[in-house]
């Protein structure tokens, strides 16, 4: 066991968004960096989530425009599809932005140590710490453990990123052939005829959007009243219609089980809210993607050693992103809910300039929520249930994607913008939006929320014509019903 002398400032585990960004924040203001990864570099984000699956919708979203390419005088006759060469378009672009993290890491002098990080009692002996003992400045202590190799290493503080992992059905499981998570079907190689989805949220849908433009057969059961619950009504409605008009078939109220009569362990079949099955088990699906979820990934640290308070399944921290043991932060999707990237990040810089002797508090206000289905959909704010709730008055413009010149160009008009603001101060609560481009013009919405903007203020910022920009422009204009582009109500 090699043990490295002179303690490093910050130690972070785990290099997805939260880690990579909390390292090199630290880095940036001064510290002595070191960030262990047992995986490859950028985490869940990089290789298993957010860019493979964005890839493959790039791929499926310009596939669908081809094929409906006549309306711009295109004729898409002989068109050709390689699913490989998707799959390779992918495993390039994460390749690169792997080695792009690896990069940033070398010009902040940031040291990789590969392994896997546990903390190690700090009299050495095997004994647990107290909450005192790990407390003390510049005494923790972990171990970096790779193909059996150990090697000791101290910090001064340390900051957990570890992510998180598939939650999974305990009754199904995962068979790696036939049931699988989202880690196996980004790796496919032939589009599956059919694909049973199980989970209508963020993760479930995108995949539904992918393979139904790639052609398979897909249907998605979700076990709540409505798919992306966390999302406005209004607009899980018509995301709902819009997929179902696209051939995704989508049980709503329901829930998958093992089949009663069934000759594998993989087939199961659909169960509605008053307890009857489907007629015949629907185990003939190619594939079942389980998508109900991830939970916090915890193991192998050795938590107990320094007394880190987990609740939940999750670490406990405060605005600060610091655990209960002084020193030692959290963040990402091992602290819980947002599991957001961008929001692992947010958290990452606070916690890494705390670390480093600054006062920083996360802010949970202006966070967007984005879906990348085929229409896209993105939220920032409350929904217009959450005012009422929350005791705004709330009141709502709106501005449909059919009457912007900018989508209606490009052949997108589906969709809508949907405003939320307080009746009695005018100011911004929430922006939703489903249609095209939605994750990116939510950005636009996030400035407004995030400078408390009000109505009048947000109606005197012109902006270009023609972009899709302007049904935000509108859709505030229409709070007051005074939309420009819309008719008299």
């Amino acid at each position: 066991m090699t043990e490295v002398k002179r303690p490093y400032d910050v130690v972070v585990i785990g290099s997805g968004p939260g880690g990579y960004t909390a390292a090199i924040r630290a880095a940036q203001l001064g510290g002595k960096v070191a960030v262990i990864e047992k995986n490859q570099l950028g985490g869940t984000c990089t290789n298993k989530g957010c860019i493979p699956t964005k890839a493959l919708i790039a791929g499926a979203g310009l596939l669908r425009k081809v094929k409906r390419g006549e309306d711009f005088g295109i004729k898409p006759t002989g068109i050709e599809f390689d699913f490989i060469k998707l799959q390779q378009h992918k495993d390039s672009v994460v390749e690169r932005l792997r080695r792009g993290i690896g990069h940033l890491f070398k010009s902040y002098d940031i040291d990789l140590l590969p392994g896997e990080g546990r903390f190690i009692p700090q009299d050495l002996r095997g004994e647990r710490a107290t909450v005192g003992q790990a407390s003390k400045a510049g005494s923790f202590m972990l171990e970096v453990i790779k193909e059996g190799q150990r090697s000791l290493i101290r910090a001064r503080r340390v900051i957990i990123a570890t992510g998180s992992v598939s939650a999974s059905i305990p009754e199904i499981g995962f068979d790696v052939e036939k049931v699988i998570s989202s880690n196996e079907i980004l790796e496919l190689t032939e589009i599956p005829p059919s694909l049973l989805i199980i989970g209508g949220g963020a993760i479930g849908l995108e995949f539904a959007s992918i393979f139904n433009a790639l052609g398979s057969e897909v249907t998605v059961v979700e076990m709540l009243p409505r798919i992306i619950p966390a999302e406005d009504v209004e607009i899980s409605e018509l995301l709902k219609k819009t997929l179902v008009r696209e051939g995704i078939r989508i049980r709503t109220g329901a829930r998958v089980v093992p089949a009663k009569e069934r000759s594998s362990p993989s087939e199961v079949e659909i169960i509605d809210a008053q307890g009857n099955a489907e007629s015949g088990p629907i185990g003939s699906a190619s594939k079942i993607l389980v998508a109900v979820g991830r939970q916090p990934y915890l193991n192998g640290m050795a938590l107990e050693n320094v007394v880190v308070r987990v609740e939940d399944g999750r670490i406990r921290v405060d605005r600060r992103m610091e655990t209960n043991i002084p020193g030692i932060y959290a963040v990402g999707d091992v602290v819980g809910a947002p599991l957001l990237a961008h929001v692992a990040s947010a958290e990452g810089i606070v916690a890494a300039e705390n670390a480093m002797g600054r006062e920083a508090m996360i802010d949970y206000r202006v966070i967007p929520n984005c879906v990348y289905t085929i229409p896209e959909v993105a939220s920032v704010g409350l929904t217009q249930q959450e005012a009422q709730q929350q005791g705004y008055e709330a009141v709502t413009g709106r501005f449909p994607f059919s009457a912007s010149g900018k989508a209606l160009l490009l052949g997108e008009g589906e969709g809508l913008v949907k405003v939320v603001a307080d009746r009695n101060t005018d100011e911004i609560l929430g922006v939703h939006i489903i249609g095209p481009e939605a994750t990116e013009l939510i950005g636009e919405a996030c400035i407004a929320l995030g400078l408390e903007s009000t109505l009048e203020e947000f109606n005197r910022i012109s902006h270009a014509h023609p972009t899709l920009s302007e049904a935000i422009y509108h859709a505030v204009q229409d709070v007051r019903k005074m939309a420009t582009d819309l008719p008299k109500r």
